[in-house]
């Protein structure tokens, strides 16, 4: 397949209406585009639809979810969805205000690092002086169960 990276393997491939779409050991490339497994908050696969969707973090560059049309996907979409929980190390929901607080989550990138994201739930203000300590407490105990 085109476009890959020096030693990047293909683990499972599917042809698209645009070309082959593949599911590698970095990241999942299609023709116009690719997304790395870590980057990737969740995938599914749409049977009526017959397409992959692809939801990145909320932190990615990438903006907006990825509809990738797939005919006979094979293994595809099992390997996809292994690379994507693989990649997640920690996950943990911590409490900051009554129910209401961060999920943070340790994913590990292709190359061994880590990278961490937290998402606030809705009606806390991150930018609130007291939540912002709180979040970054929640976030060092979190990353302290793995570093």
């Amino acid at each position: 397949m085109e476009g890959l990276e020096t030693g990047e393997r293909v683990l499972a491939e599917a042809e698209g209406p645009d070309g082959r779409i593949a599911a590698t050991d970095r990241r999942l490339v299609w023709p116009s585009g690719s997304i790395a497994w870590h980057e990737i908050e969740r995938a599914s696969w749409e049977s009526d639809a017959e397409r992959l969707l692809v939801e990145p973090i909320a932190t990615s560059p990438h903006s907006q979810p990825y509809k990738l049309p797939v005919t006979g996907p094979g293994r595809l979409v099992d390997v996809v969805r292994e690379q994507v929980t693989g990649s997640v190390i920690i996950s943990r929901h911590i409490r900051l205000e009554g129910r209401r607080g961060v999920r943070v989550t340790g994913r590990r990138k292709a190359d061994g690092e880590l990278v961490w994201n937290a998402v606030v739930d809705s009606g806390l203000d991150p930018d609130d002086e007291h939540t912002r300590a709180r979040l970054d407490a929640a976030v060092s105990a979190v990353r302290s169960e793995v570093e």
